[in-house]
């Protein structure tokens, strides 16, 4: 069983705390603050700086090195999508 759930919107944890939402393309923590975003392959942080890069398969740092792929992310949050699932994982799990 996963630790979180990500019903395309919200990512809550076991006990049903919210983690994250998802609004439009933007990342924030439970509490509203912007923690990053969605922009095409490219996930940002609040500042802009690229974080990571998701190709549909494998997740890569700004360097290139892969940090895990959508089969580590499925092991740790039940929920859907592609690009917003990783994201989750990116800003709330990993």
């Amino acid at each position: 069983m996963a630790e979180y759930k990500f019903d395309g919107k919200e990512l809550r944890n076991r006990s049903g705390t919210k983690i994250g939402v998802l609004d439009g393309k933007y990342i924030r923590d439970g509490h509203g603050s912007k923690v990053g975003e969605i922009n095409d392959k490219y996930f940002r942080d609040s500042h802009g700086n690229k974080v990571a890069e998701f190709n549909g398969k494998e997740i890569r740092n700004p360097n290139g090195a892969k940090i895990g792929t959508i089969d580590d992310v499925k092991k740790s949050i039940d929920g859907i999508g592609g690009d917003s699932l990783v994201a989750m994982w990116l800003f709330f799990v990993h």
